[in-house]
């Protein structure tokens, strides 16, 4: 009984237990605590050079989970999250969870160490250049990890499109283009935009993915509409390889999972199923809302996961 209240205990498809929604509760509970004791939390959990330079070294990190409560609405929250799940979402099953989350706050570290070292460095200067931080200015927010998400994504799925603003771009372009302009925002007005934090949480990606790409094969990636793999230098259209038929790499995924279905169908009682379904478990598997599964439906006989959910159906 337990444990069918344990499965059914999700957020957007996923457990309540996983990286991305803890990540994400985490930051929303510390906002509406923001709420009730803004300027205290900023003061004491924002980043602020002087303070972290005077011993206050934890802000480093701490400042990703707090986010701007200027307006009415979250709007500084909601664009964090939504970018930090949507990335997370192609990340994961890639890296897997401890390494995203690794990715994750070392990207917000990064962001963090750079903006006392910015500031730092302008103090030094006078405290007068304009693409610097200031020593006694904080920043807040998660944007220095998820530049770090950012990072990675790009060179996963290079020639992948993510909408910018109001225009589409490639997603290896995307972090130069959104630091630019954050840059030019920067030096016509005072933006607010903590450049120097998306900086620093890109390099730490980029930097993190240098080290484990060879780690990473390819043909595990997961599929991705607008994903090319190859090389930008590579030989002309006329001279490649015809790409193989995506329906045809599944095909013995498919036969698998109507070889598994018609064993199935003979097994009227459903303990004799749950138990023949043990054996044919993916670990960590992320599986779609009960609602969604359907034996019949094409990309359903074509998904490995599906004895996680046939094993969760019979379960009841």
């Amino acid at each position: 009984m337990s444990g069918n209240r344990q499965e059914k205990a999700q957020l957007f498809g996923n457990p309540i237990t996983h990286p991305l929604n803890v990540i994400l509760i985490i930051n929303c509970l510390v906002y509406i605590l923001q709420n009730f004791a803004d300027q205290q939390l900023v003061f004491r959990f924002g980043l602020i050079p002087d303070f972290v330079l005077h011993g206050a070294f934890w802000q480093v990190v701490t400042y990703g989970f707090l986010h701007s409560t200027a307006y009415p609405i979250p709007v500084h929250l909601m664009f964090n999250m939504y970018g930090f799940y949507m990335l997370g979402t192609y990340l994961i099953p890639i890296l897997g969870k401890q390494k995203f989350v690794l990715l994750y706050a070392l990207s917000q570290l990064g962001g963090g160490l750079l903006v006392v070292f910015s500031a730092l460095l302008n103090s030094i200067l006078g405290g007068n250049i304009i693409l610097l931080d200031h020593s006694n200015i904080p920043t807040i927010g998660a944007s220095g990890a998820v530049f770090g998400l950012l990072a990675v994504f790009g060179e996963l799925f290079p020639q992948s499109e993510l909408l910018l603003i109001v225009f589409r771009i490639k997603a290896k372009n995307a972090i130069w283009v959104s630091l630019a302009i954050g840059y030019a925002f920067t030096i016509l007005g005072d933006s607010g935009i903590s450049n120097t934090c998306h900086l620093g949480g890109a390099l730490v990606g980029l930097v993190f993915y240098r080290m484990l790409k060879d780690r990473l094969p390819k043909n595990q990636f997961s599929y991705m509409a607008g994903m090319d793999w190859e090389e930008e230098e590579g030989p002309k259209k006329s001279e490649r390889k015809p790409e193989p038929n995506l329906a045809d790499l599944f095909m013995d995924q498919k036969k698998a999972n109507e070889s598994l279905l018609s064993k199935l169908a003979h097994m009227p009682d459903n303990s004799i199923q749950i138990k023949y379904l043990q054996d044919y478990q993916v670990a960590d598997a992320n599986i779609c809302p009960p609602s969604t599964y359907n034996p019949e439906d094409p990309i359903c006989l074509r998904c490995e996961w599906l004895p996680n959910c046939a094993l969760r159906r019979a379960k009841g």
